[in-house]
């Protein structure tokens, strides 16, 4: 195991202090601008999706690595952007994952780091109380405590699951404490580097822009609103929200890409099983689902406070009928006909 291929260790951390090099030689010595590549790469894959492997040969390289995730963090930070720091917490964490395939002896030491203490050599038995904390953002239904079997405190894992949930504990220990508080004049010394990043960002925030088209936004009820700056914001919403949001913009008329591509900037942003979760809700299994009345967005704490006229209404595509000025009944199919 190489301390540089997981840099948000304490190992990790540990040996950026041990080197001593201070911040003003990383940003200025010649001998340091692989270092800044290699952090500017590791900002180019949060924009991309994927940070680039790297394999150190030597020492040298081993600490270039190692000091260019810390510089990475500066440049995150620089920028400022809310969704660009998920989506590098998110990128790194699946970097680590990826070398995680690769590691056996040393994958307890490393769970542990993270807060994870297993126990046996695979399947892995760990305790209730670190698979929640390692858990709890994993919206998909088998991470889950209901539904993993409990004994006297411990539950099962398999070593990919191990990894999995490493993944996950890693990416929040990544985010914490971004952004960094970084002076101006620091930024500054990093601008031929931030640049391109700063075009990079604009430009893929101009691909992911979705064109509603004759959607209507500001016609939105304010649960759909809260969701859907929620979503911009990286934020990952709760399995109910999820469904709610999705069946009421495939209601009027959004396709499938478009709902899908409204989730890009979630941290557990998985494409193909969005994809297949939108089309489910569209109908591709035989049933179009539909959107939740008030009454149950509010049980389950979906609804962020009504308006005025919230308060007259039942179902959130009444509100956006008659926001939307077309008074005419809705039809029998729809939900909330006749409110």
């Amino acid at each position: 195991m190489r301390i540089s291929d997981y840099p948000f260790t304490e190992d990790a951390a540990g040996a950026v202090r041990e080197a001593g090099y201070s911040l003003e030689s990383l940003l200025t010595k010649t001998s340091f601008k692989a270092v800044r590549s290699r952090a500017m790469q590791r900002v180019e894959g949060a924009l991309s999706g994927s940070i680039s492997e790297s394999s150190p040969q030597s020492q040298a390289e081993s600490l270039s690595e190692l000091l260019s995730y810390p510089l990475a963090r500066v440049m995150i930070s620089c920028l400022g952007d809310e969704i660009l720091l998920r989506r590098y917490a998110l990128a790194e964490a699946k970097l680590a994952f990826r070398r995680l395939q690769g590691e056996k002896d040393s994958l307890p030491a490393l769970a542990e780091d993270l807060g994870i203490y297993p126990q046996g050599r695979g399947p892995y038995k760990i305790h209730f109380s670190e698979y929640i904390r390692a858990a709890h953002g994993m919206k998909s239904p088998k991470w889950k405590l209901t539904n993993r079997d409990l004994s006297q405190g411990y539950l099962t894992v398999t070593e990919e699951e191990l990894k999995r949930l490493m993944e996950e504990a890693a990416r929040v220990r990544i985010l914490k404490g971004l952004p960094l508080s970084v002076d101006e004049p620091i930024c500054a010394a990093l601008e031929e580097y931030l640049q391109p990043l700063r075009e990079q960002l604009e430009a893929l925030k101009a691909r992911e822009r979705v064109d509603l088209g004759a959607v209507e936004e500001g016609a939105f009820p304010p649960c759909i609103k809260r969701m859907l700056t929620d979503v911009a914001r990286g934020v990952n919403l709760a399995h109910s929200a999820r469904f709610a949001l999705v069946s009421f913009l495939l209601q009027i008329n959004m396709t499938v890409d478009e709902v899908t591509s409204l989730f890009n900037t979630s941290p557990d942003f998985d494409p193909e099983r969005t994809r297949y979760q939108v089309e489910h809700i569209a109908g591709a299994s035989g049933t179009r689902y539909k959107p939740p009345a008030c009454a149950t967005m509010a049980t389950y704490g979906n609804c962020p406070g009504e308006d005025e006229l919230c308060r007259r209404i039942r179902h959130p595509l009444s509100y956006y009928r008659r926001r939307l000025g077309t008074f005419r009944p809705l039809s029998q199919k729809e939900p909330g006909a006749g409110t």
